[in-house]
This record gives structure tokens, sequence and C-alpha cells, in this order.
């Protein structure tokens, strides 16, 4: 640290013309970046565990065949490879139990190859419902269901819709909303049954290094479509990108307010300075330079406060990872607050209440600059005073 600044320190810390404004807003800009890492890095674990969630049961990619007879030559050259995929077919039908109804996305998993991770334990010899949905349908363990397929119907019993019975065999409770109140999950072999077509029409993979060599050993082929998560779930993907948009712009509003004390306070701290100033000008320090140096020095007050700020925030995330253990009730999915911390969000923790006390004190220097060109008039005014 140079003589210039270790003298204006001492000059902001003396208790006689100790800048309270300023303090002030070096306090503001401190919290500024503290809350906005610890906002980022919640938000951040929060929405990771919720895209976690959804991939764990949608998967992270699915290859769609618009050209079903291609399915069957292609499954079997990439079952060898041993990825972390299944085989189904999926549609729509309506599902009865007594007097309830309820849509159901039911999917027809091929379960003589590989099953999806989350049924590796499960009863498949009827259908799995989703816990919200069996509870809206008012289901037990081996109740009967009727299957109602709207889209598929018997043409020798005057077009009306096909049906099929089947049972209960077991719950799954997925803490996704959409999955556990709309999904169920069977037996690839009753969902060809039901809509009596042959065969599969999907592949769902799990593992994102197997999505990737998938798409590259697949990349050639037509009748194929490849789809990833976020392109399945495209309104979810914009609805958490707006909640971050949001909050960066709730937080840039908020340092704004600080950016108000900034300048008030820098121009407080100019006018304090310029007698000290002009002693440094006589002294031979050129104009320009102590120009700099002032900037300089306000610049890294700024990003000291906006440095120990994210250090702070930091420091609390990481505390409360370790140790911030059911927090929630049990009513909430996360019971213990989960923490995110990347370079992304540590730079705009810190660059975003910089950036704006860099705009706001940039025009404080300026209008002290534009107000004091020389210290001519000052000298002068000493020297007739005197």
């Amino acid at each position: 640290m140079g003589a210039f600044q270790r003298y204006f320190l001492a000059y902001l810390f003396n208790a006689r013309t100790r800048q309270g404004l300023l303090f002030l807003a070096l306090a503001g800009l401190f919290l500024s970046s503290s809350a906005l890492m610890i906002i980022q890095g919640i938000m951040g674990g929060l929405q990771r565990g919720l895209v976690a969630r959804s991939q764990s049961y949608h998967g992270v990619g699915v290859v769609r065949f618009v050209d079903e007879s291609l399915e069957p030559q292609l499954w079997a050259k990439a079952r060898s490879n041993e990825w972390s995929m299944s085989r189904e077919r999926q549609t729509e039908v309506l599902i009865r139990n007594g007097g309830q109804v309820a849509p159901v996305v039911l999917h027809g998993v091929d379960f003589s190859g590989q099953r999806p991770p989350f049924l590796a334990d499960k009863d498949v010899t009827g259908i799995i419902l989703g816990a919200d949905l069996a509870q809206k349908l008012r289901t037990t363990f081996f109740a009967d269901l009727l299957l109602i397929a709207p889209g598929t119907t018997e043409a020798l019993m005057g077009e009306i819709p096909r049906q099929l019975a089947t049972s209960v065999s077991d719950y799954l409770l997925t803490d996704v909303p959409e999955l556990d109140s709309m999904h169920g999950w069977t037996r690839l072999a009753l969902v060809q049954n039901l809509v009596r077509q042959r065969g599969a029409e999907r592949w769902r993979f799990f593992d994102r290094e197997d999505w990737l060599k998938a798409m590259e050993f697949l990349r050639d082929e037509d009748g194929l479509r490849f789809e990833t998560w976020e392109e399945q779930h495209q309104t979810l993907v914009w609805a958490l990108n707006l909640e971050t948009r949001v909050m960066l712009a709730l937080f840039t509003a908020m340092a704004l307010l600080v950016a108000l004390a900034i300048t008030t306070g820098l121009f407080l701290f100019f006018t304090k300075i310029r007698p000290d100033l002009a002693s440094f000008w006589l002294l031979g320090l050129s104009l320009p330079k102590i120009e700099r140096l002032v900037f300089t020095f306000v610049l890294q007050l700024a990003g000291v406060s906006c440095f120990l700020g994210v250090a702070v925030g930091t420091m609390f995330l990481i505390v409360l990872e370790r140790f911030g253990h059911n927090l929630m009730p049990d009513i909430f999915v996360e019971r213990s607050l989960p923490v995110h911390i990347d370079a992304l969000g540590l730079s705009i923790a810190f660059f975003v209440p910089f950036l704006v006390s860099l705009v706001f004190s940039t025009f404080s220097f300026l209008q002290f600059r534009r107000d004091n060109p020389s210290f001519i008039q000052l000298v002068r005014g000493a020297g007739e005073s005197s």
C-alpha cells in the first residue's frame, strides 16, 4: 500500500474527521455482496436439487423413433454398450378405480433389459402409480384398475375406446409434483397390448456420458429425434431462469439505493480532502496523478468492501451446508437448505455491487474534477486569508 493510501485511510478512521456517510455506503456494498452470495448459493442449491430430482426420473435425454421400424435393429446393436438407459413406449390414458377417473401418462418399460434406477426395487407385475395420483384415485395395493386408451378404439365394438384391466402393484414417491400426480409405470407388453402397437418408441438415458455416447453412435441414423431434458421441460427451465433474473434485478436495485449514499458520501469526502490534495500539488505532485490516485483509492475501498462481503457470504454458506441440518419442517422436500457455490455466483456477487459503485463513484469524481479544475484559487484564498 502506497503512502497516499495509508494517509487517507488514517484520515478516514480519524475520530474527528470520520466520514459516517461514506462508511454507511461501504457497509451497504458489503451487505449487498454478502446477501447476493447467500441468496445465489441457496437458490442455486434448490434449483439444482429440483433439476437433479427431475432428471433422475425423466432422464437427461430421450431418443425418440419417428420411424419405429428402426428401433428393434438399433436396440440389438446398442444393448451391448451397457448404457444406462431404458426402452419404453409412452402413452396417455385414463385410469378408473370405481367412480374415480384420472388422466395419466403411462410408461411401458421393457424390464427384460435395463430397468430405470428408480424402479430397481419395485414390484412390476402390475402398474406403479405416483403417490399423489394413487391418492386421487383412492387406490390400495392390488386394487383392480381399468385402463382406457381414448386414442385406440375397438372397431368391432362400435368404435369404443380400448380398455384393459390391471392392478396396483406398487407406489412411487418422487417429490416431483408432475410425476407424482400424473405418471404411472408398467410392463412394455401391457402398453403394447393396450394401444395395439409393437416395439418401443423411445430410449430414456439416465447418465449424461452415456447420452453423449449414444448421440455420437446414432448421429448418422435417419428417423430419430434427440431431446434433452432441457428441451422437454422448456417451461421449467424458463421459469428457473426468470427466477434468477428477477433476483439479480432486485439486488441491483438494492445496490442502486446504496449508490445514493456512495455519491453523497464521496461529495463530502472530496470536499474534506481538497486542502490536502492542494498541499500534495504544492509539493510537486502533478494534478493528473493526484486525480488518478484519488480515484484508485475510492475504487480500492469499494473493491475491498465487495470482496469481504463475498468472503463472509461464502463462509456462511459453507457453515450452513455443514451444520444446517433439518432446518425446515417435514412438509418441505429439502429439510436442510442445499448450497451451490460456483465461479459464476462468486463473480456476480462481487461485480454487480462493484460495477454499480464504479458508475456512481465515477460520476462523483467527474463532478469534483469539474468543480476543481485547479488548486490555484484554493491556494490564493488561503494566502489572502492569512
